[in-house]
């Protein structure tokens, strides 16, 4: 837990400052995933996705339309087309029917990379919003770490000033001078500028946290203590950044398959009915039908089926070796994370420690201050050192909670 009134139980009389509106670590992180613009874009492509597998199914059907042609063809003289040719016109009404017969494993492949596509799109989503999850909380840590120091400094500034008042009646009844007076008084005017500094701070850092959710707000928010906690144990076969490689693979071998189905027989079956005719005066007369069936079976194209394969082969290479990577910077990561976090809670307890030798210090001096048995620059000192041995363990424990978000990122990445 971070000290944020670290002072109030040697100085009763201090008064507390708060803000009446807060917030959390959780409403930010729903902010930020609500209003991404990225992560909408996502939701977009699943939607796209969606369309595309039911454009697939569409396409299954026979496709009827319906054509029309009129063409004039003057012939007169040594002028014009040959009539055996153009028959001096065309004129064509017809509704037509065409579908691609025995291509089943076409629209499989097909399905195949409508499904692959929404698993990518779905695992980038999840990457993206672990990321902004991390940002988030990286900038909450960075803002909450300020709102502790600023009102830590603020109540040191208010113990200053009933200070000043108590030191004030010390030297009208002569236990000091004038100058330990003045001493007193130079650093609580140094106090006043530093909490000046930390607001101008915070207010930076939170409207930073509020640009990065997409919250347009200049309110004066206090943040609430975050209480993070390392989720689970590492396990890499459960990670997004793992499986993206693993899809990423399925995809290219699907590709393998799309080509070698472009070099597969096509068969149609196609037919129409309407009138056709030459003349437009007895269009009625030539009413009919006509049916029949396409083959289309691919012979030579220069070699490009090999090359297209052997371009998806590299790829996959080049999939394999980011994927390698991945793993051993995942593991050494955890570890490196792992030892952080221990070196943190060690050095933690360590200065907990000399905060209480600080603080028995800070309680003693103050008698003897009141008494008048010590110099004013004692007890000041001696406030200095307490106060930078509480930053110092604010800072230590905002450390930890930043280690165990770097932790949680790569245990849910």
């Amino acid at each position: 837990m971070l000290r944020r009134f670290p002072l109030i139980f040697f100085f009763s009389g201090l008064t507390l400052i708060s803000y009446n509106q807060s917030r959390n670590l959780e409403f930010y992180l729903n902010q930020g995933i609500h209003n991404s613009p990225l992560l909408n874009d996502y939701r977009n492509q699943i939607s796209s996705a969606v369309a595309d597998s039911l454009i697939i199914g569409a396409a299954k059907k026979p496709l009827i339309e319906a054509k029309s042609q009129l063409l004039y063809s003057p012939y007169y003289h040594n002028f014009g087309y040959d009539e055996v040719i153009t028959n001096g016109g065309t004129y064509t009404a017809v509704v037509g029917v065409t579908q691609n017969i025995f291509n089943n494993k076409e629209i499989s492949n097909k399905y195949n990379s409508v499904d692959i596509q929404k698993q990518l799109v779905n695992n980038s989503s999840m990457i993206s919003a672990n990321e902004l999850n991390k940002l988030i909380t990286e900038q909450y840590l960075t803002a909450f770490s300020g709102f502790s120091d600023l009102t830590f400094n603020r109540n040191f500034l208010e113990l200053f000033k009933k200070e000043n008042e108590l030191v004030k009646q010390f030297v009208k009844n002569g236990v000091y001078k004038q100058t330990d007076y003045l001493a007193l008084l130079v650093e609580t005017q140094s106090q006043e500028i530093l909490v000046k500094q930390l607001e101008s701070q915070y207010r930076k850092n939170l409207s930073s946290l509020n640009e990065l959710c997409g919250i347009n707000d200049s309110e004066w928010y206090e943040l609430v203590e975050p209480e993070l906690k390392i989720k689970g144990t590492p396990d890499i076969s459960k990670s997004p950044a793992l499986l993206h490689y693993k899809i990423d693979s399925i995809r290219l071998e699907n590709e393998k398959i799309t080509v070698d189905v472009r070099y597969k027989p096509k068969v149609n079956w196609f037919a129409d009915a309407g009138f056709l005719s030459s003349s437009p005066w007895n269009f009625y007369r030539h009413f009919g039908y006509s049916a029949g069936i396409s083959l289309n079976i691919p012979i030579y194209d220069g070699k490009q089926r090999g090359i297209e394969k052997q371009k998806l082969e590299f790829d996959q290479n080049t999939r394999l070796t980011y994927e390698n990577t991945y793993r051993k910077q995942y593991f050494q990561q955890i570890q490196q994370l792992t030892i952080e976090f221990k070196a943190l809670i060690e050095m933690s307890a360590s200065m907990e420690e000399q905060l209480n030798t600080s603080d028995q210090l800070v309680k003693a001096l103050k008698e003897q201050l009141e008494a008048g048995i010590i110099q004013m620059t004692e007890y000041i000192n001696a406030i200095k050192n307490y106060k930078t041995i509480n930053r110092n363990i604010n800072l230590i424990n905002v450390q930890k909670l930043q280690v165990i978000n770097e932790m949680n990122f790569l245990l849910t990445q």
